[in-house]
């Protein structure tokens, strides 16, 4: 499935659903939601149809929920959490997220909550495992083969486009969303050691990734433990003149893509990770 840190050294947490607020599951079920689908969207050139705005992203949530309740692959533990996430949440929302909940409609906007608070509690709670989160993303469809898109427009077109012809390389400006998405989960994994109010919770993840102390943790990693192939990304990446903290969460991207043991590693050398054992 990808997602990090990987389920063996996540270090889940017992009775989520207690210990966090309903709000820090949708929260952090969103940031899954976020990073799988910026990880396929990494994989094929054709705009994935799950990266458009807000709103349509908010109306297939919604829908997925539905689907997802009235498919019968939840377990009863599971349905139990997507209702609670749903349930009157937008009357807590509705003060400082109207417009958003205009656009969409209650039901669709509830909906929606309800599978974020899902993902996180499929994500992190002791309860669940990583085969029960990739039960449900491939039931909604955040884990089609890489590229898949890319072939039905090769065959609508007749072959007219072509995805081998995509240049090999780097993507940079797809490399460092999908880094600040792995880098929220670690932060985000971080805090639930330490239950906060939701608030106060998303106020100190914001915290955490503001540009300037990205800047001093890049310079400080370049200076101290990149390797010479972490180092040459980074540079490259920076070639237009792009901050370290960009830099650096297009590594960060880039490990999550293809050494997430890695990417833990350096995430742990700052504080937001348990080392691994013998490191």
């Amino acid at each position: 499935m990808g997602i990090v840190p990987p389920d063996d050294i996540r270090r889940r947490i017992r009775l989520t659903r207690g210990m966090l607020e309903r709000d820090i599951l949708a929260y952090l079920g969103d940031t899954v939601w976020e990073y799988l689908v910026l990880r396929h969207q990494y994989q094929q050139v054709v705009r994935s149809p799950f990266t458009e705005s807000q709103e349509v992203r908010t109306i297939r949530q919604g829908r997925a929920a539905v689907m997802l309740h009235r498919s019968g692959i939840l377990s009863g533990r599971e349905r139990e959490v997507l209702l609670e996430g749903a349930q009157k949440v937008w009357l807590q929302k509705v003060r400082w997220n109207f417009e958003g909940i205009r656009q969409v409609g209650i039901n669709m906007y509830c909906c929606a909550l309800g599978l974020r608070t899902l993902l996180g509690y499929a994500y992190m709670d002791a309860a669940s495992s990583d085969k029960d989160l990739t039960r449900i993303i491939t039931e909604i469809g955040l884990l089609q083969k890489p590229g898949i898109e890319d072939q039905m427009l090769s065959e609508i077109t007749a072959g007219v486009f072509d995805p081998s012809l995509r240049p090999p390389g780097d993507y940079f400006l797809a490399l460092a969303p999908l880094g600040h998405a792995a880098l929220r989960l670690y932060v985000s994994r971080y805090l639930c050691e330490r239950p906060l109010v939701a608030s106060e919770f998303i106020y100190r993840v914001k915290l955490a990734l503001r540009q300037d102390e990205l800047d001093a943790a890049s310079i400080a990693f370049l200076r101290d433990s990149a390797t010479a192939e972490e180092a040459r990304l980074m540079q490259g990446a920076r070639e237009k003149g792009d901050s370290y903290a960009f830099a650096f969460e297009c590594l960060l991207g880039h490990l999550a893509l293809k050494l997430p043991y890695r990417l833990h590693q350096i995430v742990s050398e700052f504080g937001w990770a348990q080392p691994l054992e013998g490191t």
